[in-house]
């Protein structure tokens, strides 16, 4: 079974670019630009990638972030994620970049934004996979990143990126209150997708649908906590992006057994699986296949219809996705599907 898993095309919607580094990359990029890390070695830096909190991931994402010093390193990193699809058969994905981040630490976060496009394009045009960007703001941040970010898509287009998000923590910091930026986002042709119902409960996701309009959630498990949530978003047909294995890493879950994907899903809300920030979590796309198929007991061709959803719920342009959908489901039919 997991032979056919493997085999099968595969796309993920809900995956941060930055949080596809390994802790040896990272090591070797800190050390590359003289970047002090909290840590004194490799072996401490991968203990640091095993969290008790969410307040201890976001620590080591800034000490991440700050090791970023040159183009060569956002060509590293690309590259890196792109490994890691063709090995996985990864053929569509939609990743978070925060250009915020960049600017105050990278080389500026219009030039680390055009320095993942121009990797990206070209793995596109030599058969890699076809790869979108949402360009994120972090929410503990939003003052100065709500309109940096917004004035970057307002200023000038950019082939890959097709919606704006919002990331960071929830604590503190209501979607309601990021409405403005993503009014103007929306008037530039970007829709939103956001992080909600993670670490912040239903009012979060219910927030985002009404007043960020979102297309999208990543998360959104906290929507079960409220059943008119759960109606909202089966009515609306808004996807949430579920990531089983970072719900447990971060204790929004006890485990991934007691997670409530199979509720959202009898509930009629369209899901999808992915992994947020792989290494940082010790898993990939494949991996969260199999424990949905272990541990909630979903079959192949409800796993393969969750699949498609990153299809029809991905922010590429119409044709595109449904190009790539026949591609999909003309595999599916090869593999028995």
């Amino acid at each position: 079974m997991n032979d056919l898993l493997a085999r099968l095309p595969k796309a993920e919607l809900h995956l941060h670019l930055e949080g596809t580094i390994s802790a040896e990359t990272l090591w070797a990029m800190a050390r590359a630009n003289h970047v002090a890390l909290p840590v004194g070695s490799l072996e401490e830096l991968r203990r640091l990638y095993h969290f008790e909190s969410f307040d201890k991931f976001i620590e080591l994402w800034l000490a991440m972030c700050s090791c970023f010093r040159a183009e060569a390193d956002y060509e590293r990193m690309v590259d890196g994620f792109l490994a890691e699809c063709g090995r996985q058969n990864i053929r569509y994905a939609e990743v978070h970049f925060t250009p915020y981040n960049h600017e105050k630490f990278g080389i500026g976060g219009r030039l680390s934004l055009e320095a993942v496009t121009r990797r990206l394009l070209a793995s596109e045009a030599a058969g890699g996979p076809v790869v979108r960007i949402i360009t994120d703001i972090p929410s503990e941040s939003a003052d100065a990143s709500g309109p940096f970010t917004v004035a970057l898509l307002e200023q000038e287009a950019n082939p890959l990126v097709v919606a704006l998000g919002l990331g960071g923590p929830e604590a503190g910091h209501p979607r309601a209150r990021f409405t403005p930026w993503f009014e103007r986002a929306r008037k530039a042709g970007y829709p939103a997708v956001a992080h909600a119902g993670e670490t912040g409960g239903a009012e979060h996701v219910r927030q985002a649908v009404l007043e960020l309009r979102v297309r999208r959630v990543q998360h959104g498990v906290r929507a079960v906590e409220d059943p008119e949530v759960l109606r909202l978003l089966a009515a609306r047909g808004i996807c949430c992006d579920v990531a089983l294995t970072s719900n447990e890493c971060l204790k929004v879950v006890p485990s991934v057994k007691e997670h409530p994907l199979r509720r959202m899903m009898a509930a009629g809300v369209p899901v999808t699986l992915s992994t947020d920030d792989p290494p940082f979590f010790g898993t990939d796309l494949l991996r969260e296949w199999e424990r949905a198929q272990q541990e909630l007991d979903l079959n192949v061709a409800e796993l393969w219809e969750l699949n498609l959803n990153g299809l029809r719920y991905g922010l590429a342009d119409t044709g595109l996705r449904r190009t790539l959908l026949r591609e999909f489901e003309e595999a599916g039919r090869r593999l028995g599907l």
